[in-house]
């Protein structure tokens, strides 16, 4: 079960978001019971790729700021990255756990109660955890993916899974105290904290704040594993520095472009239905864009979504765009998989909430596979020509 709410990609009332999040909350307590009846462990899609999947959680530590949400000067700010990534075939050993602090979970996260999460140790998550890297090849192209607001790394186990199963080292972020819940380098347990300005209704001061954060945090990644004189971690030497992609969902997705646009060590930015807070430096060149969407009914709703990315298209000198139209925004995430199938069905009916997810999961990894493959490794593959194996992808014009 995942709160739907925190991947909103519309700020635009407080009192709308409030109402919407009070009747999803309603829904989504009238499923529980489906699970108990009809599936009690979440399936999540295996992985496609050539590649069988390993797993590392890091918890790191960036001793050079402070963290900016806690009352305490001292804290510093920690980046929890979970990689995904190639190993051996013939590699054996238990699967990650799905979700942080499984074994010590609060009362509450969110608006829902911990309990709910009390199976979740056993979702096969298709990665191996801490298996070593596959030795295949010298140096992986890496891909950096980022959540949706408020999301954990969690609910993106399925698509970050079927990515490295095609070849690449995944590092996906995990923000503290946005994410929903969180373990820090000390052991400690965290859920998101929010502290909204009076002087912002709309909330746009609030994610543009957001979005920078995130984007020091990126950097702190690419510093951490491109410093191989303080690394005596031999998984880094594995890792190809000229070879880094970025993707992510909703406002990760926004962000992946915005951080590709600020550091050039990131070679091609993906963004899978995100909208764009802020502003964007001077282009200075031009970079591999693409952006994966959901179909977008309502054209007022989604004004500040359509004029972002059309200043992103413009930043980095085109790109392509593909639209899923009988996808949602959270088909891109696990979110739906949570769901017994009664369950989904009654939440889907009445919420923008996972339709097709299983078909909008692999043509979103074939995707991205395609655009990074080519990006990254110089194996260009007609994207039209992937779109075009599954039915109903719309490629559109990017101006």
């Amino acid at each position: 079960m995942v709160l739907i709410a925190i991947f909103s990609n519309d700020n635009s009332s407080k009192i709308k978001k409030r109402f919407q999040g009070f009747i999803l909350i309603c829904l989504l307590l009238a499923t529980i019971l489906p699970w108990s009846v009809f599936s009690p462990v979440p399936e999540l899609i295996k992985p496609q790729g050539d590649y069988k999947v390993g797993t590392r959680i890091f918890r790191w530590i960036d001793n050079s700021r402070s963290e900016q949400i806690t009352s305490d000067l001292n804290d510093k700010r920690n980046v929890v990255v979970q990689a995904w990534y190639p190993t051996e075939e013939n590699t054996k050993g238990p699967h990650s756990d799905y979700l942080d602090g499984l074994d010590n979970l609060p009362e509450k996260i969110g608006i829902l109660p911990g309990w709910i999460f009390d199976h979740y140790e056993k979702i096969n998550t298709h990665g191996i955890l801490n298996a070593p890297i596959a030795k295949t090849k010298n140096e992986w192209p890496v891909i950096i993916f980022l959540t949706g607001n408020v999301a954990s790394r969690a609910f993106y186990t399925s698509l970050v899974a079927g990515l490295a199963s095609h070849g690449y080292v995944v590092l996906a972020i995990d923000h503290p105290y946005e994410a929903m819940i969180t373990q820090l380098a000390n052991g400690k347990i965290v859920t998101t904290v929010e502290k909204h300005l009076n002087d912002d209704p709309d909330l746009t001061k609030f994610m543009i704040a957001r979005l920078e954060l995130r984007i020091a945090d990126i950097r702190f990644v690419l510093n951490q594993i491109g410093n191989l004189n303080a690394n005596t971690d031999s998984f880094f030497l594995s890792l190809d520095q000229n070879r880094i992609g970025i993707t992510g969902h909703s406002l990760g997705g926004a962000t992946a472009a915005a951080a590709m646009a600020y550091d050039s060590r990131i070679k091609a930015a993906a963004n899978i239905d995100g909208t764009l807070y802020g502003e964007l430096p001077k282009p200075t060149t031009i970079k591999p864009y693409l952006l994966i969407e959901s179909k977008k009914e309502g054209v007022d709703r989604y004004l500040r979504y359509e004029k972002g990315n059309q200043q992103l298209f413009q930043q980095f000198g085109g790109g392509y765009r593909y639209e899923i139209p009988e996808a949602d925004h959270y088909s891109f995430t696990d979110a739906p998989f949570l769901l017994a199938p009664p369950a989904r069905f009654l939440v889907s009916s009445f919420s923008e909430f996972g339709h097709i997810p299983t078909k909008t999961q692999y043509a979103t990894i074939d995707i991205l596979h395609a655009f990074f493959n080519g990006t990254l490794n110089n194996k260009f593959t007609d994207l039209d020509s992937v779109a075009g194996r599954y039915k109903g992808i719309i490629r559109k014009p990017v101006y």
